[in-house]
């Protein structure tokens, strides 16, 4: 994408022809909330006269990426005509949609506009389950969180999709050609990912034939969310109402279950993925299957091979990233492409060699326990290198450089400030090689407010 002087120019143009009953149109500064590992988001206010009277619209803009993307084929408009759809048809909670714009011409790629809500998401880095909206509210109200998004996932899989029109995702010639296209796309999916021939993936590679070898033949067939987790949920503020389901870029045809599994299999990674304790309130994998059994008077089957599935879609991705970081000279842990969250729990789940050395230690950790240091590298005007010590719970600053430091942290001066403040989203500054971390991000993690209190 263009700069933002130019991308606001060109916005304010192309939205003046989209509303000729506007006059002295113009948009607010853009911002973004935050970097998307696959597509980019935008927020900004239109803000303009019309019949004598000043008015405004809040709005999202959400962009296909910029070069390399995360998959072979980024399809933005499916996104936009499935939650035009679902919000001129059904009761599923989503944003107005408001434009599409295919042209890359316009600001340097295609991208559409929605209403902006006015609500919170539990945030993937640092994990949820660490700290952040989901981390600081009641336990009541984090199982009243994923029961409203369990529940809107209910109603979308009982969707009619065929009568409303979703066969532009890719109809299914059966049930079973179903699994059969989700197994193919991703077998193509590892091909696409490979620098070379005759690289290896051995933990992918041994899960698809297994995924090939126990192929059934689902019951049902249903609209995928393809993305289904409270990551992806808006909620009010402070009830923690379901405001609106997002992020539709994953979506398909296929068996529910997958988006079932997909949805307790992520919060596997945003805590067993971090050496981080599930919180109080978060429903077990038991909980969630009996729920949505009940609401939609199924009988959950085949879900030990789902579970499979979504763990090898979310490697995949994963390792998409990881390499995209790598060609950009983002500093990364080469290991993390074989051995990663994915690849140990799939080792886990088909009794496969281990990837390698167990990333984070699995009980429960209290930071109570522990003596930690997190070693800070602060760069640019006004950087040094300094420790910050846990003992026990109880933290010192120390300057100069530690031995043998759990975590190690890499930033500016400037963007550790615009971090801890907020104007800096820290996915944004990890993934664009601004924030470099290195050691157990775990303890990064239960270490979150003493950083804040220290710097």
């Amino acid at each position: 994408m263009e700069d933002m002087e130019r991308v606001k120019v060109k916005l304010e143009a192309w939205i003046a022809k989209k509303m000729p009953q506007a006059t002295k149109l113009s948009i607010t500064e853009p911002q973004k909330p935050g970097m998307g590992l696959s597509s980019e988001t935008i927020l900004f206010d239109i803000k303009w006269e019309e019949s004598g009277k000043q008015k405004s619209r809040p709005v999202v803009l959400r962009a296909a990426p910029q070069g390399e993307g995360v998959f072979p084929k980024y399809e933005l408009s499916h996104q936009f005509r499935i939650m035009q759809i679902l919000k001129e048809n059904t009761d599923i909670p989503v944003a107005t949609m408001l434009w599409l714009e295919e042209n890359p011409d316009v600001i340097g790629v295609p991208f559409f506009l929605m209403d902006r809500l006015d609500g919170e998401v539990p945030q993937d880095y640092p994990s949820y389950h660490g700290s952040g909206m989901y981390y600081e509210t009641t336990p009541q109200l984090r199982q009243k969180m994923w029961m409203g998004t369990l529940n809107n996932l209910a109603k979308i899989h009982k969707l009619n999709w065929k009568k409303l029109g979703f066969s532009f995702l890719g109809e299914p010639k059966n049930p079973a050609d179903a699994i059969d296209r989700q197994l193919t796309y991703w077998e193509r999916y590892f091909e696409w990912i490979k620098d070379a021939p005759d690289e290896k993936h051995p933990t992918m590679e041994a899960t698809l034939k297994w995924l090939r070898q126990n192929q059934y033949e689902p019951e049902r067939m249903s609209l995928c969310w393809g993305d289904a987790r409270i990551g992806n949920t808006l909620y009010s503020k402070p009830d923690k109402d379901v405001l609106a389901i997002m992020d539709w870029e994953m979506a398909f045809i296929g068996d529910p279950t997958a988006d079932l599994a997909w949805f307790f299999t992520l919060d596997k990674q945003h805590s067993k993925g971090y050496g981080l304790p599930r919180l109080e309130g978060t429903p077990d994998e038991k909980e969630i299957v009996g729920h949505y059994e009940e609401i939609t008077g199924w009988k959950v089957k085949n879900l030990l091979y789902n579970e499979v599935l979504s763990t090898l879609r979310y490697g995949g991705t994963v390792i998409a990233v990881l390499k995209k970081f790598i060609r950009q000279g983002i500093p990364i842990e080469k290991d993390m492409i074989l051995n990663n969250f994915a690849t140990q729990h799939l080792s886990d789940l088909l009794g496969l060699p281990a990837p390698g050395a167990k990333l984070y230690a699995q009980e429960k950790v209290d930071i109570n326990d522990l003596t930690v240091t997190v070693q800070f590298h602060f760069t640019g005007p006004g950087g040094s290198d300094w420790y910050l010590l846990s003992d026990k719970g109880k933290g010192s600053r120390h300057e100069g450089t530690a031995k043998n430091p759990n975590c190690v942290i890499t930033v500016s001066v400037e963007d550790w400030k615009a971090i801890q403040s907020g104007e800096l989203n820290r996915l944004e500054a990890w993934s664009t090689g601004r924030l470099v971390t290195d050691g157990d991000l775990g303890l990064l993690a239960l270490l979150e407010d003493m950083m804040k209190e220290f710097t």
